[in-house]
């Protein structure tokens, strides 16, 4: 049984511990940024405040009020981590690797795990360099650097693993930031990983660990749903993926440029109950969760339905939570959104949330930028589109979290004020 202490006493040693870290540390320690290994207090939207800089308000403010550190266990282990970071640890343990050989260790423990032992630095990212859109509308209004940039730093330049010098590897969304090799080079990266990592990290680790030189950039293999491995301990907010790609084609989006890929029901619900035994309800995660086993630009009902009933009938799940749903799925299949309400647990006193993109109330910004972005509607019916979905999700309890995208390349004073209007 794992025991946990408080994230805030890095440092300190406890009596009656049962191995504080690895004196010679693990072979393979996995991490990210502090601003990553957080649950944000039960509201997962708040990591997008990880986006603000450095200084805004005080530290002691930010990390225990927006961003409390998740749970650290007597080793240095994290109770829950990010779901990239958790495949990452199920690829490498079938692969081959043993439980006492790999960690997923809270960044401000690295002193605990890492040592003369440690060949490999594993660490997930969303925005390391800090210019991601999120991040440049907050910085470009407030001045200063994220504190997504600044934590990643913390971890590369960490003292104890400079000190050591395991093969470092970066991977997860932001990586693309990082292929550059003058970029590479003044971190002192070995190798970034684009793309999904779960068919290469295994043997990228064998090559670190028999001291072999990694390549400076990996482009990740197309995984098949049935071949991801299942995660084997929490991930953070009990965030549950059930499928990958998208195919609307966005310019600015790259999950977009990839293929719908839906995850069997079976491999979905094994990863609902291990969130569930470490008492977190599932957030099920996909670019669009309404398109969830669909072969067109339609969702099909009958199979979403069928994910979320099963999803609800897992013992211990009370409700369901959903990352992101597109507003054109809303406006095709609002009998979809009223049936799914009850199964989800929402009403007026628990509404339901997501994210969702409005990016523009231009038709001509949608056929320069993202013409699949409506479908299966036209470009010259999005603003009719965008508000029939928000009427549709209001009548069901549902409150999404929206976004909207200014100074698209070709945009014009009149695309604005649509938007606006």
């Amino acid at each position: 049984m794992l025991r946990f202490i408080g994230g805030a006493l890095k440092g300190k040693v406890l009596d009656g511990g049962d191995g504080l870290g690895k004196s010679r540390g693990y072979k393979i320690v996995l991490t990210s940024d502090r601003t990553l290994m957080s649950e944000y207090g039960g509201g997962i939207f708040l990591g997008f405040s990880a986006c603000v800089p450095k200084g805004v308000v005080p530290d002691f403010v930010y990390f225990n009020f927006f961003c409390p550190s998740v749970r650290v266990g007597l080793r240095g282990e994290v109770e829950a981590a990010p779901c990239g970071l958790r495949r990452v640890e199920a690829a490498l343990l079938e692969y081959g690797f043993d439980e006492d050989e790999v960690i997923v260790a809270h960044p401000e423990y690295l002193d605990w795990v890492v040592g003369p032992d440690t060949k490999v630095l594993g660490v997930n990212e969303t925005d390391p360099l800090g210019i991601g859109p999120a991040t440049t509308t907050f910085t470009e209004l407030l001045g200063g650097e994220a504190y997504m940039a600044v934590k990643f730093r913390e971890v590369v330049f960490n003292r104890t693993v400079r000190k050591y010098g395991p093969k470092i590897i970066v991977g997860g969304p932001g990586a693309w930031q990082l292929e550059p090799e003058d970029v590479r080079y003044e971190l002192g990266l070995d190798c970034v990983v684009i793309g999904e990592a779960e068919e290469i990290i295994g043997p990228l680790c064998e090559k670190a660990v028999r001291g072999e030189p990694l390549p400076g950039v990996v482009h990740g293999t197309v995984v098949p749903p049935e071949k991801v491995p299942n995660i084997r301990h929490p991930t953070i907010c009990g965030l549950v993926e059930i499928s990958r790609g998208c195919g609307r084609g966005c310019d600015f989006c790259e999950p977009t440029l990839a293929k719908l890929r839906s995850f069997p029901i079976e491999k979905i619900l094994k990863d609902v109950e291990v969130n569930i035994r470490s008492g977190r309800q599932p957030i099920l995660h996909a670019e669009d969760v309404l398109r969830y086993g669909a072969k067109s630009f339609m969702p099909e009902k009958e199979k979403v339905l069928k994910l979320f009933k099963a999803v609800r009938s897992v013992p211990g799940v009370e409700h369901i939570g959903m990352s992101h749903f597109a507003l054109s799925s809303v406006a095709a299949a609002p009998d979809l959104i009223e049936e799914l309400t009850p199964i989800i647990g929402a009403d007026e006193k628990r509404w339901a949330s997501g994210q969702t993109g409005v990016e523009t109330g231009s038709p001509r910004m949608i056929r320069m930028h993202m013409r699949g972005k409506v479908k299966p509607f036209k470009p010259e019916e999005w603003p009719d589109v965008v508000v029939r979905a928000f009427e549709i999700l209001s009548e069901n309890n549902w409150v999404p979290c929206a976004t909207l995208i200014i100074g698209l390349p070709g945009e014009t004073e009149k695309d604005v004020e649509l938007t606006i209007d």
